[in-house]
């Protein structure tokens, strides 16, 4: 009789490991499955006992044990792969149960049992004793495409396999054309958007195949036990898609970075511009590149800035002269236009021309959105936090004035003046105008729609937020920024890298010319942008980031609490009491979920050199004390290790 510790394949199961009792031969690495309630749920074995060794600890049990139901042999998951979650996990301060059923696809552990008769061929990753190599590969799109078929030809004339990690589908879908010309019968792509039926055929493929392939995919696809892999590129390395938006909180970045290195895989972060963070890594965790990093803005374009131009007394336009000019032009000769805004909505922000006072919504404080209603016939003021809403005739709260000035330019103001312009001053009232945002389209399908339409009527202009990048398949001839200064307007510490994300891809979408309207053209990023070369722009950005003590420089931990005002007082308090000693940030704020909640948060900043781990950084330590403070916290405080934002 032997007592065993196993974690379940089972979201929403609290406690890492759970405990049985069996008669079978099982051992460290097996996968069983268990009775857990009235289910039977597939288990990670993680310790094996003799029951006469575990008697002491069985009589202080609160509870009976159950019987292990079947043991199914060892995991058809790599050691190394598994390893890879449990570390990611502790780095995260995450559940371990919950890491692996979010970074295992669903389908697999579904379908686990038919999965395990799949003979495993090729040959086997044959791995020393060695740091594993990492490398930063920043240049043109094309030019990676072009270096990747070089990487791929290489490496199977070596016998070795390639993993191309991507953050979405639609990236997926667009590498996937471009790699696998000639080689079709050996290239995979694989993603959950994929059909189940079709997921497994390719996982049967994959792992039976002699000959080395090419696996595009997301990140949880690693856990696919193809065991030649010599090369894994992690693509689009800047995406904020590789964050997970609910528990565990995860950068998905860093586990394909541990992976990598735990099967001793080329590991080659690559974008067209990568996040300052993974470039300020250069020095302190011995980065090298694949080939020089490239700063160029390579645009056989033309870059427009088009700034103040209002006279005295004339009402402010959403679009300058010079633009109007632009579009007019681009639609006469029936050509294609895309006009970026960073937010949906009319005007981002309301404010008393009185007394200067910003209309905010009474639950919770947050700045009202001024929306046309869904029949356009009324506007009104909606909370894009709890999703109140109010008359948009309306009075200044604190003083009673009607005198209230919409500011800031959103996609519902864009779309307005384009339809007021086109008929008076362009003549071309037939032209479609689409309009993307999270507000216009209900889900991918509907998103992929619109722009398919769009592509499909040369002639028309699409109105849209950053959503519209990961839909555009085709470039257009003009692109305009609507409004520039409004990047700035959102509080993040990584907002000048982030606008250089976003004009690098409008610039990726554009053929011709890109119009950036501003009041500021002296601007630093758009300097930049102008001159063509980035790298004056990430060097003092990386600088300012040291001397305020942001990341790379310092590791960030947020500790989030979610609840009434008495509540988070109380969280407060022991934020305070038990962080103490790492000298903890701690600010309140509104959380965008729920109404009538507050938040409270903790923000630790420590030294990358006591929260990291040996497959990520030249350093191996990780805080056990700050650690264990972390998970003794109650389940209701979520926990971001290296947060994307402060909000």
């Amino acid at each position: 009789m032997k007592i065993i510790s196993v974690i379940p394949f089972k979201k929403g199961i609290l406690k890492d490991d759970l405990t049985y009792f069996t008669n079978l031969d099982i051992s460290i690495g097996n996968i069983v499955s268990v009775p857990i309630r009235k289910k039977t749920t597939l288990a990670l074995v993680t310790s094996s006992e003799e029951l006469k060794e575990a008697k002491s600890n069985i009589k202080r049990m609160d509870f009976n044990l159950r019987k292990v139901i079947e043991n199914k042999g060892n995991s058809i998951f790599q050691k190394e792969f598994l390893e890879a979650i449990f570390d990611t996990s502790k780095y995260f301060a995450q559940n371990k149960n919950n890491a692996i059923t979010s970074l295992i696809p669903n389908i697999f552990l579904e379908q686990y049992d038919k999965l395990m008769k799949i003979p495993v061929l090729g040959e086997k990753n044959h791995r020393q004793n060695l740091r594993a190599e990492k490398l930063l590969f920043q240049y043109r799109t094309e030019d990676r495409l072009s270096i990747y078929k070089t990487l791929i030809r290489e490496s199977f004339a070596r016998g070795k396999s390639i993993f191309v990690i991507m953050p979405t589908k639609f990236d997926i879908e667009k590498f996937g054309n471009q790699l696998s010309k000639g080689i079709e019968q050996f290239t995979f792509s694989i993603h959950s958007g994929i059909s189940a039926k079709k997921n497994l055929e390719a996982y049967e493929k994959i792992i039976s195949s002699n000959h080395p392939i090419l696996i595009i995919s997301t990140p949880p696809f690693l856990s696919i036990p193809k065991r030649n892999i010599g090369i894994i590129i992690l693509e689009h390395e800047s995406s904020s898609a590789y964050k997970t938006q609910r528990r565990p909180h995860f950068d998905l970045r860093t586990f394909v970075e541990i992976y990598a290195s735990k099967i001793n895989a080329k590991f080659i972060m690559a974008d067209e511009m990568l996040r300052f963070e993974t470039i300020g890594r250069i020095d302190m965790d011995n980065l090298t590149s694949l080939h020089p990093l490239s700063y160029r803005i390579d645009f056989g374009g033309e870059i427009e800035v088009f700034g103040k131009e209002k006279k005295e007394g004339e009402k402010f336009k959403i679009f300058k002269n010079n633009s109007l000019e632009e579009i007019k032009s681009t639609l006469e000769s029936k050509r294609s236009i895309f006009i970026f805004s960073l937010r949906k909505g009319l005007a981002t922000i309301t404010v008393c021309r009185d007394c200067n006072e910003t209309v905010t919504c009474k639950k919770c404080g947050a700045p009202l959105v001024l929306y046309n209603s869904h029949q356009g016939k009324k506007r009104m003021f909606i909370c894009n936090r709890c999703e109140e809403e109010k008359d948009g005739d309306t009075a200044c709260a604190a003083c009673g004035s009607w005198n209230l000035m919409p500011l800031g330019i959103g996609t519902d103001t864009v779309y307005e003046e384009i339809e007021k312009l086109l008929p008076a001053q362009v003549g071309f009232p037939k032209v479609k105008i689409f309009k993307l945002d999270k507000d216009s389209v209900k889900n991918a399908k509907e998103a992929e729609k619109m722009v398919k339409d769009f592509e499909e009527n040369p002639g028309s202009i699409l109105i849209g937020t950053e959503m519209a990048f990961f839909y555009l398949k085709n470039k257009v001839p003009l692109s305009i920024i609507a409004s520039f200064d409004s990047l700035w307007s959102i509080p993040n510490f990584k907002m000048g890298e982030k606008i250089i994300q976003i004009i690098l891809s409008i610039i990726g979408s554009t053929t011709e010319k890109l119009i950036i309207q501003t009041k500021n053209e002296k601007d630093s990023a758009i300097l930049a942008i102008k001159a063509g070369n980035l790298l004056p722009f990430v060097r003092e950005e990386l600088e300012d980031r040291k001397k305020l003590n942001y990341p790379p420089f310092k590791r960030f931990i947020k500790i989030t609490y979610l609840g009434d005002r008495e509540q988070t007082v109380k969280a407060r308090k022991m934020l305070e009491e038990t962080f103490k000693e790492y000298n903890p940030e701690i600010f309140s704020g509104f959380m965008t979920r729920l109404k009538n909640k507050y938040t409270t948060n903790a923000l630790i900043k420590t030294d990358p050199k006591k929260w990291s781990l040996p497959e990520i950084s030249a350093y191996s330590a990780l805080d056990e004390n700050l650690l264990s403070k972390i998970l003794s916290l109650p389940l209701s405080f979520e926990v971001f290790v290296d947060p994307e934002d402060l909000l």
